[in-house]
């Protein structure tokens, strides 16, 4: 939990996304997967199965060569483009300030210690853990009885 705090507070991620020239729909390769956020405007219903939705965007006339050889194995759901863009496909994502700071502390003390120093460690967050985790073994027994 506390790996996922530090994913999406951004202060672990490489330099290289602060400054990414491929954050835009110009892009060099064929075909661009990604994970597509969002999803519920544009496809409301689409992910009943919770799964999560990839977003496909074929670049080229190669990759939507290749696409159309292998849709008719994918469930498609073709969704206008201005439904499709992301943050990432805007601008470089956000480095949090601190990222210096962090990777200095990994490098001299270890992932332990950036857990600890840098992740949701406070009691707050502790204890909303710890009820998450009641309720869910609750609502598994009543479900599984």
């Amino acid at each position: 939990m506390t790996f996922t705090y530090l994913f999406y507070k951004h202060i672990m991620f490489r330099h290289s996304c602060g400054v990414c020239h491929f954050t835009n729909l110009q892009r060099p390769s064929d075909i661009t997967l990604a994970d597509f956020w969002g999803w519920e405007d544009a496809v409301p219903g689409f992910n009943d199965d919770d799964k999560g939705v990839s977003l496909v965007l074929c670049n080229t006339e190669k990759g939507r060569g290749l696409f159309e050889a292998v849709k008719e194995r994918l469930t498609v759901k073709e969704v206008p483009i201005e439904k499709c863009i992301q943050p990432n496909l805007q601008h470089p994502t956000f480095i949090h300030p601190k990222r210096i700071k962090f990777e200095e502390a990994y490098k001299n003390n270890g992932f332990n210690y950036v857990l600890k120093k840098f992740g949701e460690t406070r009691w707050r967050y502790k204890v909303k853990n710890k009820v998450e985790t009641y309720l869910k073994s609750i609502m598994y027994y009543y479900n599984n009885r």
